[in-house]
């Protein structure tokens, strides 16, 4: 089971008609098609908060947390030790759990909106990459260096084709 905990904290949201309807949907297609679906079950857990803010929101959160002092469009706190699950395997990490809160995601309404325009893009299709994004660093995954990302981009690029999104890179 995948339980998603939304909290809208920025109105500007409700310009998007069942975007709960939406995101839990995406999550649902999503998490099947990463390395998640090695632990997931019938008798399985998996929770994610996500929280829907305005760009002066996710301005203050990543200048708390990531001492950078802009708008962006996602942020991820995983709440699993992301160094471990690269070296040992999420399902290592994870264990005989059988409840999994996996982390907090951060999505910033502007910014999303702004990039789907300014690259000429469907909002729902960026808003779907986005929370791809975001699924793929809470279970580990980075964009540090060139290797990693190429692994990571690659994996988004496969998943969004299977969910007819063209590659956004």
């Amino acid at each position: 089971m995948i339980l998603l905990d939304i909290e809208h904290k920025s109105k500007k949201w409700q310009a998007e008609k069942n975007i709960e309807v939406f995101l839990k949907k995406s999550c649902e297609k999503i998490i099947p098609q990463t390395d998640l679906k090695k632990i997931l079950n019938k008798d399985f857990t998996l929770e994610i908060s996500i929280s829907l803010v305005s760009d002066a929101q996710i301005k203050k959160i990543n200048s708390q947390f990531r001492n950078k002092n802009k708008a962006t469009n996602v942020l991820s706190f995983s709440a699993l030790d992301e160094n471990l699950i690269r070296k040992d395997g999420l399902k290592k990490v994870v264990g005989a759990f059988k409840y999994l809160f996996l982390g907090d995601v951060v999505i910033s309404y502007e910014t999303i909106k702004k990039e789907s325009l300014a690259q000429k893009k469907k909002f729902c299709d960026h808003l779907y990459h986005m929370v791809l994004h975001s699924i793929l660093h809470l279970i580990g995954f980075d964009h540090q260096d060139k290797k990693m990302a190429k692994i990571m981009e690659d994996l988004e690029i496969k998943i969004l084709k299977k969910n007819n999104i063209e590659n956004p890179y």
